[in-house]
């Protein structure tokens, strides 16, 4: 057997045997699709919450007509006495309409009159309903002002200048993996969190276990043995990313992204395509760790150093998120972004072109193979065997 393969298997039985590294390299796989499940459903409960609208008012009797307008949108009234301030701060009630008693006055002087919306813009859970009160007096207003107009004899159309005819031309899949940017990330983060108990355990375990002096003695080439541990580290961060990839599709399919307008569905060339484009930076995450593994010398300070890693994958999601850019040729042999912006665009129904695929892979296996030659440089130094 080549030392490669005879390194590799040992890894990766050990990698098996140790049930807290095996836990945690699966461990976020199968929690990460599940948070986005529950998320996903969250948001959606947030947003459809306000289809049953309660809305509780001060001086209902001040204003019958915008009141009937609200019953007639499926609006359930309740007249409500107290500290309206109070009892929003207290999240005794998300908002509370207050209509004055100068109300009417103002209304039928034909002037503008003021109502007052209590409500907490800190939180998310009451937004959708507030929007939706607002949305309903604005539109009440702009009623009533038609009316006023008409009876002076003026066309309401006067008002309307300009119009807005709205064109879209994204498609329904791609407005759909725009709002689950969050996806893309939790894959890619997937290669940096599931291979990395088992990188630092074959480099900065066995320095403090003392059993990398037993490896190295082998009259083995170093790069060998790296090339090995490696290889073994990044079956495992495949795996996961592989694993959460599929789990991840699961909970899309099963959330009702419907009631939210959203419409997306996955094909076989797809998950190709996803596979395809983050599956090089399991390689590269676990060179990465394996090499900042060497530098540490015990695994608790080794997980430390690495725990930086996983900000990496989240980069670019915050870049693209912040900072829009539109997509070059060149960008494809970024490593790290190249992944996130094929992933990004195969999700949304997209064909990248396969020049694309190809640099993207290319940088990143080539930038995984530097770090491990310097690995594999610094093995064949003695202060690698001393704590």
């Amino acid at each position: 057997m080549h030392p490669i393969a005879t390194v590799f298997r040992k890894e990766s039985i050990d990698g098996l045997r140790d049930k807290k590294a095996l836990m945690s390299a699966m461990l976020f796989p199968v929690f990460g699709p599940v948070l986005i499940y529950f998320l996903l459903n969250a948001m959606i409960n947030i947003r459809t919450s306000g289809d049953e609208l309660t809305m509780p008012v001060v001086g209902m009797d001040n204003a019958p007509f915008l009141m009937q307008y609200m019953r007639e949108r499926g609006v359930r009234l309740e007249r409500f006495d107290g500290d309206a301030k109070a009892a929003v701060e207290d999240q005794a009630q998300e908002f509370v309409l207050i209509i004055p008693d100068a109300y009417q006055q103002q209304h039928a002087d034909g002037r503008a009159a003021v109502v007052e919306l209590v409500s907490d813009s800190s939180r998310p859970d009451a937004q959708s309903s507030v929007r939706r009160v607002r949305g309903m007096i604005r539109g009440y207003s702009q009623n009533i002002a038609a009316l006023r107009l008409i009876a002076r004899g003026v066309s309401p159309e006067v008002m309307r200048v300009v119009t807005v005819a709205d064109i879209e031309i994204a498609s329904k899949q791609q407005i759909a993996a725009q709002a689950l940017t969050f996806v893309p990330m939790y894959i890619v983060l997937a290669a940096f969190v599931s291979g990395m108990g088992i990188a630092v355990d074959a480099t900065a375990g066995e320095r403090e276990r003392s059993t990398l002096e037993a490896l190295l003695i082998h009259p083995v080439d170093g790069v060998y043995i790296v090339l090995g541990k490696w290889l073994a580290a990044s079956a495992f961060a495949a795996f996961g990313m592989l694993l959460t990839l599929i789990l991840s599709l699961a909970a899309l399919s099963q959330v009702p992204l419907e009631q939210i307008a959203l419409t997306y569905s996955v094909r076989a060339p797809q998950i190709a395509g996803m596979i395809a484009s983050t599956l090089p930076l399991a390689f590269l995450a676990t060179s990465m760790q394996t090499l900042l593994g060497i530098f540490a010398k015990s695994f608790k300070d080794a997980q430390s150093y690495i725990g930086i890693l996983v900000m990496l994958p989240i980069a670019p999601a915050m870049i693209t998120m912040f900072n829009p850019v539109v997509t070059k040729t060149w960008m494809f042999a970024i490593p790290g972004f190249s992944q996130h912006l094929l992933l990004t665009d195969v999700m949304g129904g997209k064909e990248p072109e396969f020049i694309a695929y190809v640099l993207a892979a290319l940088t990143t296996f080539v930038l995984a193979m530097l770090f491990v030659s310097l690995t594999a440089r610094l093995f064949k130094r003695e202060a690698v065997l001393f704590t």
